[in-house]
């Protein structure tokens, strides 16, 4: 019989660790900070969990009310007088972080948006998405994202081929299967930071906002951005935009976005033609979620130490990297190729929900942490370790016990 339970891979802790939280306070904080919800519901249909109009546009006023927020914060801390530089840059700090988290949110609002996963009037998500997720962000347009994203990553054919414009982004930053391991760390640490790489993301959004897109949506971009330049040039804030504002949204996002992608699928896969293409799909993508298992219940100094620890890990690792580079649906991504119509304020719950049950993907994988990820992309590139779930091995086996069985009924036949 199938076994549909979660899999953890070599890397990880083997257990359950959002069940670790399940006795602490405001449950969904943790569910939140985490990314994995610790209920198990009855699925829903994916157009169950599309949101009403008004819910859409009070999740874009969520996002803009912080992000303007911040960027008021910003200048008034940047203009201050009276305030020591540690003290401002680190307050700048923490509000790069704000508008890094926000501005990617309505970005994959607006990707979820693309998908027909927000609210079901395609007409009103496409005019919403325009000018209220893409234009103030210098976002992809939605033809050309859909193009990319929709039609050619999600295609099962596709995904981590050399064809998927996701796996081109790690072929250019010069990853590629075989690679030595100190090459492997180098390039995750440093790649980022290469003035090409940097020059490449703030090249591919001019051209696809200004040049490679249609006329139609060329105008009402370039109107935008004149005429906020123009403003803010004209009220004496150019300066303080371009450090506040334009600094995180042309540079700090992609060392976010770099976080989130390279630990998104695992790259340059073979597929392997006696594993069917839905559990190949499962295998390339796992459950990403921040956490370590809670210490529980205990006494003495030794216990304080690890709950301090714990809650070291919690506040000044978890939260941080869930703001910054972790929002939204980001966690539950494998769920996200798994039904793609599914929006993101439910797909935690959605998830959660389909775990453990029987599916054509087959069982769920999930890691904890970002060290996690990053050592299974490790083993696959550099050390040819391709299934750090155990996924395809097991439906090798099942397949092969189904073939003895098939054999012997023949035997006992003739």
């Amino acid at each position: 019989m199938h076994n549909y339970s979660t899999r953890y891979s070599k890397h990880g802790y083997g257990v359950d660790v959002r069940a670790t939280y399940a006795h602490l306070p405001f449950p969904p904080f943790w569910t939140w900070l985490t990314g994995k919800d610790i209920r198990r519901l009855e699925p829903r249909h994916p157009r169950e969990t599309l949101l009403k109009e008004w819910q859409l546009w009070c999740q874009l006023a969520f996002s803009w009310s912080l992000i303007v927020a911040a960027v008021i914060a910003g200048i008034f801390v940047y203009r201050s007088e009276s305030m020591g530089f540690m003290a401002k840059a680190g307050i700048i700090a923490v509000v790069w972080v704000i508008i890094v988290g926000r501005t990617r949110g309505v970005l994959h609002t607006f990707h979820y948006t693309n998908h027909g996963a927000s609210i079901a009037d395609m007409s009103r998500a496409r005019w919403i998405g325009k000018y209220f997720m893409s234009i103030p962000i210098l976002h992809t347009p939605w033809e050309n994202y859909h193009k990319i994203h929709a039609r050619v990553h999600h295609a099962i054919a596709v995904l981590c081929t050399d064809l998927d414009p996701d796996q081109i982004f790690m072929i250019e930053n010069r990853f590629w299967m075989g690679m030595g391991e100190r090459e492997y760390w180098l390039k995750l640490v440093l790649s980022p930071f290469h003035p090409r790489a940097i020059w490449a993301h703030v090249r591919f959004r001019l051209e696809q906002n200004f040049i490679k897109t249609t006329i139609n949506e060329a105008i009402p971009r370039a109107a935008f951005w004149i005429v906020f330049i123009s403003a803010v040039t004209y009220a004496g804030y150019l300066e303080e935009i371009a450090v506040v504002y334009f600094v995180p949204l042309f540079i700090l996002t992609q060392f976010s976005s770099w976080l989130q992608h390279t630990t998104e699928h695992l790259w340059f896969a073979t597929k392997a033609k006696d594993i069917s293409p839905s559990l190949f799909v499962a295998s390339l993508t796992w459950g990403r979620f921040l956490g370590r298992p809670h210490p529980g219940s205990g006494r003495g100094v030794r216990h304080m130490g690890r709950i301090a620890w714990w809650w070291f890990g919690a506040l000044l690792i978890d939260l941080p990297i869930r703001v910054f580079a972790f929002m939204q649906d980001l966690p539950s991504h494998d769920f996200h190729h798994r039904s793609p119509r599914v929006n993101f304020w439910s797909i935690a719950r959605e998830r959660a929900a389909h775990e453990g049950r029987p599916a054509k993907y087959g069982a769920m994988a999930e890691t904890w942490g970002l060290m996690e990820s990053w050592l299974i992309l490790r083993d696959h590139l550099c050390y040819a370790e391709s299934d750090p779930f155990g996924l395809m091995s097991e439906a090798r086996e099942r397949h092969s016990i189904r073939a003895i069985s098939v054999d012997d009924q023949l035997a006992i036949n003739s």
